[in-house]
């Protein structure tokens, strides 16, 4: 077998972001399951252990920085619930969680360590960061496995109403919050797809 060069693994970068364009798309169409194989991308893009290595990792340039719309934990504090990487709509129906896209108020470069490791979610003393819920997702959740039993970290968001219950407008009916874990994978691929300094590697050379 031919080892790869680094033109092969820009190819193989290219096909990732087509992926994660494709599974964002259509997500924004309904599919909220596709959020999974977000995570699969991810996980691909930049975790490395001692028995894989990220495609990052194999172009030389784990250097790079991606954007973060996560602000950061309150400093000299722990707060009891956190949420830097979602938002919430209201209507006559009631209140939903979405990713926010385009709509955060941060927009920060991070190396990628940092953004891997950053927390996105904190609730009762239980911190989920992008490495938690990418990895959880695509090794338990049926990304590329299955397993009987979830992390703390991502049932923190998986499980219906772990974030609490949202009251419709006339406070009538208390929805619990779900998907949440969905939602927040949503906005980790915007976050790539909108890394500047990602979106050049995969065209340059």
């Amino acid at each position: 077998m031919i080892p790869l060069d680094e033109n092969g693994y820009r190819r193989h970068l290219q096909r990732q972001l087509r992926f994660l364009e494709n599974s964002c798309a259509s997500f924004d169409t309904g599919h909220s399951d596709e959020a999974i194989r977000v995570a699969v991308v991810a996980r691909v893009l930049v975790h490395d252990t001692a028995r894989s290595t990220s495609l990052l990792a194999h172009l030389g340039r784990t250097d790079i920085r991606l954007l973060s719309t996560t602000r950061g934990l309150p400093v000299g504090k722990t707060p009891v619930f956190f949420d830097g990487i979602t938002t919430t709509r209201a209507s006559e129906a009631g209140v939903t969680v979405l990713p926010k896209l385009e709509n955060g108020s941060c927009a920060d470069q991070l190396p990628v360590s940092d953004w891997w490791s950053q927390a996105v979610v904190m609730v009762d003393g239980v911190t989920a960061t992008r490495k938690h819920l990418v990895l959880a997702a695509a090794n338990k959740d049926g990304g590329a496995h299955v397993d009987a039993t979830l992390t703390p970290e991502y049932e923190l968001l998986a499980a219906d109403g772990s974030l609490g219950h949202l009251e419709s407008v006339d406070r009538v009916v208390a929805e619990p919050i779900k998907e949440a874990h969905l939602m927040a994978l949503r906005q980790i691929g915007y976050e790539l797809l909108h890394s500047p300094e990602l979106l050049a590697l995969a065209e340059s050379g």
